[in-house]
């Protein structure tokens, strides 16, 4: 067998021709398809590896979700042209990413932390996860609070409100409805107030706030000092409803925007999920979860695209997946970082 690597482009066409034959099967289309694969035998080598992971998903039970994510991949072909091969490790990615959850080729990682379920009752307190954990939290008023990876909040009740102060991380709100008790909560400059609805509140080291709305309604607004609000005038509240998210920070104004709800909340099942995301950010997400950090050696590789479904926690399975199908190797690895850089 040859172990020549793949023409830079063949990944991309045999993608093409992959989504083609599914659409097209005139005689025309194979006889072009079969002058494709003569033309050079790394030609048939890549068409057969998109066919295995693209196999790897018909065994499966495959929802629309995942479908749509493989159609805008293949479709996506000749728009993502950073490096010669990003097309290719693009779509090919894009199948072995969703196929991990499904093909037992790709092994867990036998050092991640499992997420730990925790629950407790409470009137307030202050709460925590480690990197990794995940804890579910009940309040005595029906309200339920979980926690995602290395996260942190403070939780005090009044006769009048019922308080959260998310200090760190990512939290999901199950509020029980009380229109005498508002449920408020406070993350980074963002107030929101919610009457009985559930929505999820995630806070990111530089202070940015996406508050994401998955049933119900709920209003945010800024949190500004005494000094502020006797200077000038307070900004109306933010009004959001299902499916919607508002994400600001201290150097940007609030954007409200459609959300992709089932995307933000994959978390509580363990997963990760990326559509389109460039290689940077699915890197940083994969980070939150592990304490073995995977890092880039050319900042440049960050813009790959990736789409797919992950593990929480697995970072050596994310590792194996991208390094197996994108231009890129391990250049250095220890307990605590794993050095990728892209294949010579």
């Amino acid at each position: 067998m040859s172990t020549e690597p793949l023409h830079d482009d063949a990944y991309a066409a045999a993608a093409d021709w992959h989504t083609r034959l599914d659409e097209d099967d005139s005689a025309q289309a194979y006889a072009e398809f079969d002058a494709w694969v003569a033309a050079d035998p790394r030609n048939k080598a890549a068409f057969e590896a998109v066919e295995r992971s693209w196999g790897a998903l018909a065994s499966a039970r495959v929802d629309a979700r995942v479908l749509k994510l493989r159609r805008e991949a293949l479709s996506a072909t000749h728009r993502v042209r950073f490096f010669r091969f990003a097309a290719a490790a693009a779509v090919v990615g894009v199948a072995v990413a969703i196929a991990y959850l499904v093909n037992p080729l790709f092994k867990d990682d036998p050092a991640a932390r499992p997420a730990s379920i925790m629950g407790t009752t409470t009137e307030g307190g202050a709460f925590r996860t480690a990197v990794g954990e995940r804890s579910n939290i009940t309040l005595s008023d029906g309200s339920s609070v979980v926690l995602n990876t290395n996260s942190r909040v403070e939780i005090r009740f009044t006769p009048e409100q019922r308080n959260v102060r998310l200090l760190a991380g990512q939290a999901w709100f199950q509020v029980a409805k009380n229109p005498n008790r508002p449920f408020v909560v406070e993350a980074g400059n963002r107030r929101v107030t919610a009457l009985g609805t559930a929505f999820d509140v995630r806070l990111d080291s530089r202070d940015s706030v996406q508050v994401t709305l998955a049933e119900g309604k709920v209003s945010v607004e800024p949190i500004l000092s005494p000094l502020a609000r006797l200077i000038s005038t307070p900004p109306m509240p933010e009004l959001l409803v299902a499916g919607e998210a508002l994400i600001s920070s201290d150097d940007a104004p609030a954007e409200k925007r459609k959300a992709d709800v089932a995307k933000v909340l994959s978390w509580r099942q363990g997963q990760v999920v990326f559509d389109n995301d460039t290689l940077e950010a699915a890197i940083a997400e994969i980070n939150r979860y592990s304490a073995t950090r995977i890092e880039l050696a050319d900042p440049a590789l960050g813009q790959l695209r990736v789409s797919g479904v992950f593990k929480a926690g697995y970072s050596e399975s994310f590792v194996e997946t991208v390094t197996g199908h994108y231009p890129l190797r391990i250049a250095s690895r220890d307990d605590t970082r794993i050095l990728l850089r892209g294949a010579q």
